[in-house]
């Protein structure tokens, strides 16, 4: 899967995307944001918060009708890959309803006083819910 930078032209496709399937734009301004494409169609997309060497996966997506096909598991590995471009040692993510995905690609569960604290600059730290599970994968 080749992920392309999303433009500022195509940033109400990629929160359309999100919004389909019930996840939040919040602080969206601040990530880096990927897509994949296919006849003109937004099919799957993520978002990189970067802080120095670690990073906060934030906002995987894959559209309706293209889910239980692995691209969800393409795209996560995706997005790993250009964390890693970027010089990120450690990714960081929070999910009130993929835990068991995430788990199933080397993620696992920290308390939340555990966390790196330049990940409290984030929106989404402070704007998703506090029953949400946070997870880490070391990438190096």
């Amino acid at each position: 899967m080749q992920l392309e930078l999303i433009t500022s032209d195509q940033q109400p496709t990629f929160e359309h995307l999100l919004s389909t399937v019930g996840l939040g734009n919040e602080g969206l301004a601040t990530a880096q944001a990927y897509g994949w494409w296919q006849d003109g169609k937004l099919q799957a997309g993520g978002a990189l918060e970067i802080y120095g060497e670690l990073g906060l996966l934030r906002s995987v997506a894959v559209r309706p009708d293209q889910q239980n096909q692995g691209l969800g598991a393409a795209l996560l590995d995706a997005l790993e890959q250009q964390a890693r471009q970027l010089g990120l040692q450690t990714l960081y993510l929070l999910t009130t309803s993929a835990a068991k995905f995430f788990a199933a690609h080397g993620y696992q569960p920290i308390e939340r006083a555990e966390a790196d604290s330049r990940l409290h600059a984030s929106v989404q730290w402070g704007s998703i819910c506090s029953s949400a599970t946070l997870m880490v994968k070391h990438l190096v």
